[in-house]
């Protein structure tokens, strides 16, 4: 199988209201997925080994599951850090630059409690214990609603001042909201990243941009069950339903329907 699925998490904290439940896995039920993807004998990457296999370096990493987180909240720090380490799975953190060391405001201002964002000394001992950074722009924006010059400003820019915070380079970017256009797409690449990820649901392989990598969410909400069939099937929306209308679909292609 040279499908990847590429996990997507935001915040590892129990929710403080209701209303951001969808973004907050529990530290239990974290805690009891990175195990399972320890012990099921899942193939778990790194972004890095997806773009070297787009450069031609190295293998499909076929079956492939990688870890990403968006924002940098403290809480991936307390909470996340600890079991990825114990666990021994790499991931991938995206950083919004300019927001390091103060609070989740883009989020505050449309009414979800404020939590505050990792400092400059919490983001390098994450990227030293193996967690590589990423970029996740300077302030969160809508990048298809704002000019070329403040566009280019918060992909590029962003990397620029993550390098400098850190000392090495940042090569991966992850699209704010996951809202993209062409514009935004060509930017990320001429800012020099290898390999940048959106929100679309799916599964990865050579035939998918690298600049519009599919990411699988998992929500708070999400049972065991429905963690494991998320993998399985490469899809946010799952049900008891979903592997009954999923093969039959493949059967259904495969017949010509």
């Amino acid at each position: 199988m040279s499908r990847v699925v590429v996990l997507m998490y935001h915040i590892v904290a129990e929710p403080l209201t209701a209303m951001e439940a969808r973004y907050c896995c529990t530290p239990r039920r974290f805690e009891a997925q990175m195990r399972h993807l320890r012990e099921s004998g899942a193939r778990l990457i790194a972004l890095e080994r997806l773009a070297n296999a787009f450069d031609g370096r190295e293998a499909w990493p076929d079956a492939g599951v990688a870890v990403t987180f968006d924002d940098g909240f403290a809480d991936t720090f307390a909470n996340a850090l600890p079991v990825l380490t114990r666990h021994r799975i790499p991931a991938t953190m995206f950083a919004v630059a300019d927001r390091v060391g103060a609070t989740n405001d883009w989020m505050a201002s449309r009414g979800y409690p404020q939590r505050r964002l990792m400092s400059t000394s919490e983001l390098r001992e994450m990227a030293a214990a193996g967690v590589a950074i990423g970029s996740h722009t300077r302030t969160h924006p809508r990048l298809p609603e704002i000019g070329a010059d403040t566009r280019r400003e918060e992909i590029r820019g962003s990397k620029e001042r993550l390098e400098h915070l850190l000392g090495s380079s940042v090569g991966t970017f992850a699209y704010p909201y996951g809202l993209f256009d062409e514009a935004s797409r060509q930017a990320v690449e001429e800012a020099g990243y290898r390999i940048a990820c959106s929100t679309r649901s799916g599964f990865n392989g050579l035939d998918v941009d690298r600049y519009l990598l599919r990411r699988v969410e998992v929500y708070g909400g999400d049972n065991f069950w429905q963690f494991r069939q998320k993998i399985k099937f490469g899809a946010n929306e799952v049900s008891s339903f979903y592997p009954l209308r999923y093969y039959a679909g493949r059967i259904a292609s495969r017949l010509g329907f």
